[in-house]
């Protein structure tokens, strides 16, 4: 069975940043959050923003993360922190990692909190009821994959988060760069949602929408319409994983360091699309209005040709070796689209390479 929560409390619109935080703090008064942000947004009207809806907190504790910074290293200096002062929410915002790193931050505040209960109240209380709120304010880089392992089971750890303020005036002034590796990455989910097996007309229908409104919009990027695809993309992946995810999870499990999505999707999607044994090619075909005879592989590469992205997994900084590393932790689920056997993964793989 697969579900897709919606427990999150989402505002949507633009210029409703200020807004929408103000009137969610004043709602919880008082309130003692932690902010975390990429520290590239230091000094961002971006940042300036957010800071002005958190004018009635009487103290914010700033935690700005460096580029090669781990969530495990954000968490112990949150933690750190929470012990010795309040904190009740933390607030993500800016970046996929941002998010990353406060979904650590709540899971190991309440885990540290738990762990200072004693017998009696742990046979009612869990970690994550002991956690903070978490709110996000997603920037161009939309947000993170759900929490995987490695056999492709999803496993969110905690809640989803309680608030989520998406203003599509955040991201008015993204790079070129910045615009393509988020296109690629709500492509890529939006296409592995839609040719995923499981039954789930939600999350399809989340996905269509995403994938609509940035092949409609593709020329104009319309912010509003590029920020709702990156939301539906996001909330739609929740149907399952897919082959990006799940090597991309088995890289840093076989090699101990990350590749960029996005990146991977860029250079695998048209690819696994030809390989691809399930039967919906046709309504995704119908979706994006093309003729009966194009196939989606050809569409999907001569989507990409408009975009300054690397075309082979070399051009990411990915080894032949590290590949068939991860090609262990990988076996035999692959994910979708379905790929048939372990043979036609690594000739996509080497033809990818």
């Amino acid at each position: 069975m697969t579900l897709i929560t919606m427990h999150s409390r989402i505002h949507f619109a633009s210029n409703i940043l200020e807004e929408a935080l103000r009137a969610e703090i004043d709602d919880r008064r008082p309130v003692a959050p932690v902010l975390i942000y990429p520290d590239a947004l230091e000094g961002s009207e971006f940042l300036s923003r957010v800071e002005e809806g958190l004018m009635s907190c009487n103290s914010v504790y700033h935690c700005a993360i460096a580029p090669q910074q781990t969530k495990y290293e954000t968490a112990e200096r949150v933690v750190e922190y929470a012990d010795q002062q309040p904190v009740d929410l933390i607030i993500a915002m800016g970046s996929a990692e941002a998010v990353i790193h406060g979904r650590k931050c709540r899971h190991a505040i309440g885990m540290s909190r738990y762990a200072a209960t004693t017998w009696p109240e742990r046979g009612v209380l869990q970690y994550q009821e002991l956690g903070p709120e978490f709110f996000i304010v997603p920037g161009i880089t939309g947000l993170p994959d759900p929490c995987l392992d490695t056999t492709g089971k999803r496993r969110l750890k905690g809640t989803p988060p309680t608030v989520i303020i998406c203003d599509p005036t955040v991201i008015e002034k993204a790079q070129e760069a910045e615009l393509a590796r988020t296109i690629a990455q709500t492509v890529g989910r939006c296409m592995t949602v839609l040719t995923a097996d499981t039954f789930n007309p939600l999350a399809d229908g989340l996905a269509i929408d995403a994938l609509t409104r940035i092949h409609s919009g593709k020329n104009s990027r319309n912010p509003r319409d590029l920020m709702a695809a990156i939301l539906n993309g996001a909330i739609a992946q929740q149907k399952g994983p897919g082959f990006v995810e799940a090597f991309g999870y088995s890289f840093v499990k076989a090699t101990g360091r990350a590749v960029d999505s996005a990146l991977l999707h860029r250079v695998l999607l048209a690819r696994m699309l030809a390989s691809d044994k399930s039967s919906n090619h046709a309504v995704i075909g119908r979706v994006l209005g093309l003729p009966k005879e194009t196939k989606i592989s050809d569409f999907i590469d001569n989507f990409w040709q408009e975009f300054q992205l690397p075309e082979n997994l070399r051009d990411i900084g990915i080894e032949w070796e590290e590949v068939s590393e991860t090609l262990v932790f990988m076996e035999p689920r692959f994910g979708a689209p379905q790929i048939g056997s372990s043979s036609e993964v690594r000739q996509m793989l080497v033809d990818a390479y």
